[in-house]
């Protein structure tokens, strides 16, 4: 009784998740330009109603990415990386992801590091320098999300 039950609910997961699996992995077919393959990943993961992400520039050097990103008053950068044909979010961060030494803790090698680095100065000479100032928020004490989080009275202990 037990296992036919535990059937049934495997059975029933596998076809709640399937459909999920196989559209995402359609989603990010090659069919489309790698680009938007990026683009895509972060508004699937981070939009919200009313608060859609920009994301541009995108750079890609081989499997790794770096995205400039802005989602209302904030701003930042996405590193990405292709597995298994599949783009996927890394980790977010600010101008930190401007060093080869971040970079390369995540995994990069040095040469994609400096590749990827140098590809994204390139790209953002064309974006204005406000808003190239945005994407180094994430994660600094000009993080907007953490305004007033010191000002705020700590309750008594």
């Amino acid at each position: 009784m037990k296992n036919a039950i535990s059937r049934r609910v495997a059975r029933a997961c596998m076809a709640l998740l399937l459909p999920a699996v196989f559209s995402a992995a359609f989603a990010q077919g090659s069919d489309k330009p790698v680009e938007e393959q990026i683009k895509a990943v972060i508004a699937k993961t981070y939009d919200q109603p009313g608060k859609a992400v920009e994301t541009a520039p995108v750079v890609i050097v081989g499997d790794y990415a770096l995205a400039d990103w802005i989602q209302a008053d904030m701003g930042g950068r996405a590193l990405l990386r292709r597995s298994k044909g599949a783009w996927e979010i890394m980790a977010c961060g600010g101008n930190d992801f401007k060093k080869v030494k971040i970079l390369s803790h995540a995994g990069i090698s040095n040469d994609t590091a400096k590749k990827l680095i140098a590809q994204l100065e390139k790209a953002e000479q064309s974006v204005s320098p406000e808003r190239v100032k945005r994407f180094g928020l994430f994660g600094t004490p000009n993080d907007p999300r953490l305004a007033g989080h010191h000002s705020a009275p700590h309750p008594a202990h």
